[in-house]
């Protein structure tokens, strides 16, 4: 598969910066990602890959993609960010917040599905669009013309979404909110986060082939994709108990 980071959200962030007003851009990002979280699971349960069927989309991936909109949104944890980190961060606050507007919740759930269908659509490209080929070793490293596509997608996809980053980063310019106290809070969320994504990753790094065509290629891409987002949940909470004492203390 391509990296789920950066190469899966290639396909969507193009429609966020195109049609800002039409799609939400928490939603799409955390949708392309949403079928990869399974990862947390599956290895450890042996259970179905529900993330990347039909059905799994609407049973899983969209719960889970709207459950993070939603709490990114009512919380407005983008602003508390951007209030802890500064000016570099200013482009986040206000992410997700469309969601309680009208038709917020409508335009959050096509972006989710938009984004979880991307990600099974891009995965086809290189798994069944190109034929396996040979098995061929590079230095006890097996390849196959999927892997090899694999790997192309990831760079590719990675610059076009690392490009569209930045435009939309600009396209939201706006003033960072006034500091506030707490930084330390978020900090230590993400690092228990990443603890707990690279605990996860040990059984991939350990035994590679179990788990890829190319092993010791990509299980560094899977680990990457466990321990950042599971930083990111970790960093998450951390925002939302400081969102929690700032209305607090605003009220």
């Amino acid at each position: 598969m391509p990296y789920p980071l950066l190469a899966h959200q290639a396909p969507v962030l193009p429609l966020k910066a195109w049609w800002p007003g039409y799609f939400n851009g928490t939603a799409l990002v955390v949708g392309s990602l949403a079928p990869d979280l399974q990862n947390f699971w599956i290895r450890a349960t042996g259970a179905d890959e529900v993330g990347h069927t039909f059905v799994g989309q609407f049973t899983f991936c969209l719960p889970i993609t709207l459950a993070v909109v939603l709490l990114v949104g009512n919380l407005d944890l983008g602003a508390v960010v951007a209030a802890r980190f500064g000016k570099r961060f200013a482009w986040l606050a206000g992410a997700a917040t469309a969601v309680a507007r009208p038709g917020g919740f409508e335009r959050a759930t096509i972006s989710a599905l938009v984004g979880s269908f991307s990600h099974l659509a891009f995965d086809a490209l290189t798994h069944e669009a190109i034929p396996a080929g040979r098995l061929r070793h590079f230095h006890h490293i097996a390849f196959t013309m999927h892997s090899v596509a694999q790997a192309v997608a990831s760079v590719l996809g990675a610059l076009v979404t690392l490009a569209y980053l930045r435009k939309i980063s600009v396209q939201n310019a706006r003033e960072a909110p006034p500091r506030r106290p707490g930084a330390w809070l978020l900090v230590l969320g993400a690092l228990a986060g990443a603890a707990l994504g690279a605990k996860r990753s040990m059984p991939a790094i350990h035994h590679p082939d179990w788990y890829f065509e190319a092993g010791r290629v990509y299980v560094w891409g899977y680990a990457a994709f466990l321990v950042v987002a599971a930083m990111s949940a970790g960093a998450a909470c951390g925002a939302a108990v400081l969102a929690v004492l700032d209305r607090r203390r605003a009220s």
